[in-house]
């Protein structure tokens, strides 16, 4: 069944080449949302746009006009570069002392300045309109801490809980939800293929039979939870992280 609310609105997505933000996109497509996807890296249908640049999604505004839904999915360990738009996930995780400044700006810029960038350009527009939803994307790493992501990663997803707290406060007067969710162990083909830092497929069994679920998450897991905050159901939901990880965490 539909979920109500959602048919005839007008999204965008960002990381949506792959994995969660290309699920996230086939699931408002299929509740009859116009979306607008995008990514660094090309893709058939894709507005391509570096979104840790300003101009850059300043450019992206003017191409989407103004979007009842912002979901702001784009971001990973690894920052992507217009010379290397998807780069491969690291198969081990890089200690404090191996993170150097520039690999520590690029991550944050990566996840958490792309963020700002999008909301700062788009929260306008939705606040003249006085109705909005957007998404932002956490992680598991940033309500738990994670030895397999480095504190680059951790922290920026960390900083995207207090952005989504301080715009549900300021844009909440303006009919705009603000939320964020945090994923934990979801598969997609790149974490896969990564491995994600564990060293056999007998360790990552071990792991996925440690979860309360018993199983991995799909990137259709992701998708429902964001179809469900951008519908009639989720209009009472702001200023929340919701945690998505098959019961591996569940704290405050």
């Amino acid at each position: 069944m539909p979920l109500k609310g959602l048919a005839g609105k007008r999204a965008l997505v960002t990381g949506a080449a792959s994995g969660i933000g290309a699920a996230v996109a086939r699931r408002l497509r299929d509740e009859k949302v116009e979306v607008f996807a995008t990514d660094i890296h090309p893709l058939d249908g894709a507005i391509v746009a570096d979104l840790t640049s300003a101009g850059d999604v300043e450019r992206l505004l003017a191409q989407v006009g103004t979007p009842d839904i912002v979901v702001n999915v784009a971001g990973g360990p690894v920052a992507p570069t217009r010379e290397n738009t998807l780069p491969e996930l690291p198969k081990h995780s890089a200690a404090l002392e191996d993170i150097d400044e520039r690999q520590w700006a690029a991550v944050l810029a990566a996840n958490l300045t792309s963020a700002f960038l999008v909301c700062r350009e788009f929260a306008p527009r939705m606040k003249a309109k006085r109705s909005g939803r957007i998404i932002n994307f956490s992680s598991i790493a940033a309500r738990r801490g994670s030895d397999r992501v480095g504190v680059h990663y951790a922290a920026a997803k960390g900083g995207i809980i207090g952005l989504t707290k301080t715009l549900a406060l300021e844009l909440g007067p303006f009919g705009i939800t603000v939320n964020a969710i945090a994923p934990g162990y979801i598969k997609t083909e790149r974490i896969a293929k990564a491995s994600w830092g564990m060293p056999s497929a007998d360790a990552e069994k071990l792991f996925v039979e440690s979860l309360p679920l018993r199983r991995a998450g799909r990137p259709d897991d992701i998708a429902g939870v964001v179809a469900m905050l951008c519908s009639d159901a989720g209009a009472y939901v702001s200023g929340a992280t919701i945690d998505v990880n098959g019961g591996w965490y569940f704290g405050p």
